[in-house]
C-alpha cells in the first residue's frame, strides 16, 4: 500500500511559496519607510503602487518575510521583510531584490 507524504518546510527554513493575501499587503502598504527604500531602489519620485503577489515565512524571535511584488510599471522585485513579535516594535524592511515576473501557471 502507497503511503502518502506531505511537503514539509525544513525547521528553520522558509515554508512554500503562497498566493499573498490581504495580511501580507497591508503589510508592505502600511511601512512608508519601505515604500522610500523601494522608490529609492526604482530611482523614482512619483507615487507607487506595489502589489504583492506571493509570499514565503520563516518564524524566528518574529517572522521573516520574503514578498514578490509588482509595480505599477511591470517591476519585479522581492521584499524582505521583518515583523518582530508584537509589542517589539515595528515591520522593517531588511533587503530589496529585483526578479523576473511570476509564471503565468502559478
Amino acid at each position: 500500500m502507497g503511503q502518502c507524504y506531505e511537503k514539509q518546510s525544513l525547521l528553520g527554513g522558509y515554508s512554500e511559496e503562497k498566493r499573498s493575501d490581504a495580511d501580507v499587503q497591508k503589510l508592505v502598504d502600511n511601512n512608508p519607510q519601505m515604500i522610500l527604500a523601494v522608490k529609492g531602489a526604482l530611482n523614482i519620485i512619483q507615487t507607487l503602487q506595489i502589489t504583492s503577489l506571493t509570499y514565503r515565512t520563516q518564524v524566528v524571535a518574529g517572522t521573516n518575510y520574503i514578498v514578490k511584488v509588482k509595480t505599477q510599471d511591470n517591476d519585479y522585485m522581492l521584499l524582505r521583510i521583518f515583523q518582530p513579535l508584537p509589542e517589539q516594535g515595528k515591520a522593517e524592511l531588511v533587503k530589496v531584490e529585483f526578479t523576473q515576473p511570476i509564471p503565468s501557471d502559478f
